[in-house]
């Protein structure tokens, strides 16, 4: 899913709009710059003020049918090829067990009949004659069949391999649907924050326009300070205003058609989500409790059962030293109406005749060399699950801590950013009504305006780093997003 991967790049790339070597820090400069002109600093923070405490335009979007994430998942299970493909490789497993299973009663059993031309023949063994222009029809019929009597447990340790290898595949759906369960989580809460930018970035143009209506009215009536200067100098602004809407509606279209790709729609069905984003309620328990459930991924199930398989293995490659007892059994039948049956047994007619019985035998295989290579084959590669196994313990301990500890970091960058956004915003309007009044320096105008902004742009920032690392503990917890 190389797409959407670059989607999420791009989206967490945009994430400080107008922070990071956008049009914000760029402008601030340029005040910064030109601070002794306090007309000029009037109009840019006329056009700063108006783009951070504008009004709520939402982004209008039509749509029929409106998804939540548990909606999301849902239907992205049900339609994704690669679950799909998770399901199919458990009933492959199952067929394998079923042929192990099968193969304990009759694994030989075969039946065969034939029909054809027979030429006439009367006699016996010591006089006879053949008439080939008189031709008749004969059948032949033969039945084998072999049962295995006593094998050292071959097909027992077989029916363990076969029944480990269907849980090693259906573990390996649990790990596809989380995987998918994840990824889902991460465009969608991706598209709630491309959703968020769109919106900002509308109010930006919305309120930048009543900016330039009001210098424009002003100057028409010839009131105020303002100057045609002043106007050009918000049309340049207007650039950078156009720049953003533009690259926010290109990362929410992304979005969507990543999501479109995820749930199987098509190019003209509109996705719409329920909610806006917010952090999900969530209380996190203690460390250790979340370490303990690394037992529960399905990564950890495919390691236990890949070892119980090997293990069986090992033993089934053991029985190749000892004989295998069996039964065998044949039953044969031919006969032609046009040819004399022979009654003596040591006359042999093979349109004529009827052959059975059963016999009692073993064989053992004196490929010792051969079998001990096999059974060493099967135990290094279960000692090599077991190294595996330790190793996956400890670092899915340690990966568990880490997302953890993330999601800790999130919270308590969520609620200072909370704070700080309504300190910025209290500074913001206190500079700026101090700055129009004469009363205010230009420094702590321009300084308000600056930290107001980038603490808008973290605060979704920090949304959508919470919610991403929820969804994904819960995934290396091994637990499902939906019930």
């Amino acid at each position: 899913m190389l797409f959407i991967n670059n989607i999420l790049c791009y989206i967490r790339e945009d994430l400080h709009i107008g922070v990071q070597g956008g049009g914000c820090v760029k402008m601030l400069s340029k005040i910064n710059m030109c601070r002794k002109n306090s007309h000029m600093l009037t109009v840019q923070a006329l056009m700063w003020g108006v783009l951070l405490l504008g009004g709520s335009t939402v982004h209008a979007q039509a749509a029929s049918v409106v998804y939540d994430l548990e909606a999301c998942v849902q239907r992205a299970l049900e339609i994704h090829p690669g679950v799909q493909a998770a399901g199919v490789d458990v009933e492959i497993a199952s067929s394998q067990l079923d042929q192990v299973r099968a193969a304990r009663f009759l694994p030989k059993f075969d039946w065969t009949w034939v029909v054809g031309p027979s030429p006439e023949a009367r006699g016996n063994a010591l006089v006879g004659d053949t008439n080939l222009n008189s031709l008749s029809v004969f059948t032949f019929t033969e039945a084998t069949l072999i049962q295995p009597v006593y094998t050292f447990g071959k097909f027992r340790f077989g029916q363990q391999a076969a029944a480990a290898g269907v849980k090693v595949k259906e573990a390996g759906v649990l790990k596809a649907r989380q995987d998918l369960e994840f990824q889902v989580a991460e465009i969608y809460f991706g598209l709630l924050l491309a959703n968020e930018l769109v919106d900002l970035a509308l109010e930006a143009r919305e309120e930048i326009q009543k900016a330039r209506a009001f210098i424009d009215e002003k100057l028409e009536a010839d009131e105020g300070d303002f100057t045609y200067t002043d106007l050009a100098r918000i049309d340049r602004f207007v650039y950078d205003v156009e720049e953003k809407v533009h690259k926010a509606e290109k990362g929410q279209a992304l979005a969507r058609s990543a999501m479109r790709l995820l749930l199987g729609l098509g190019d003209r069905d509109s996705v719409a989500l329920s909610e806006t984003l917010a952090p999900v309620a969530f209380e996190a328990e203690p460390l250790e409790a979340y370490v303990d459930r690394r037992k529960n991924r399905p990564e950890m199930e495919q390691l236990r059962s890949g070892m119980e398989a090997t293990a069986a293995l090992a033993k089934v490659a053991k029985t190749d030293y000892y004989p295998q007892f069996f039964i065998g059994a044949q039953f044969k039948w031919s006969y032609a109406p046009n040819r004399d049956d022979q009654k003596s047994p040591f006359a042999n007619d093979n349109f004529n005749f009827v052959q059975g019985g059963a016999i009692l035998g073993f064989r053992q295989s004196l490929s010792f060399g051969m079998t001990s290579a096999r059974v060493k084959k099967a135990q290094l590669e279960a000692e090599k699950l077991r190294y595996l196994h330790r190793l996956a313990d400890k670092g899915f301990g340690l990966e568990i801590e880490e997302v953890y500890r993330d999601l800790l970091e999130a919270k308590a960058n969520i609620a200072a950013a909370q704070k700080a956004r309504r300190a910025t915003r209290r500074w913001f309007f206190s500079a700026r009504d101090g700055f129009n009044s004469g009363l205010g320096e230009a420094k702590e105008m321009i300084d308000a305006v600056k930290e107001y902004s980038i603490i808008r742009a973290k605060y979704h920032a920090e949304v959508y780093h919470f919610n991403r690392a929820w969804a994904r503990l819960q995934k290396v917890t091994g637990h499902s997003l939906v019930p």
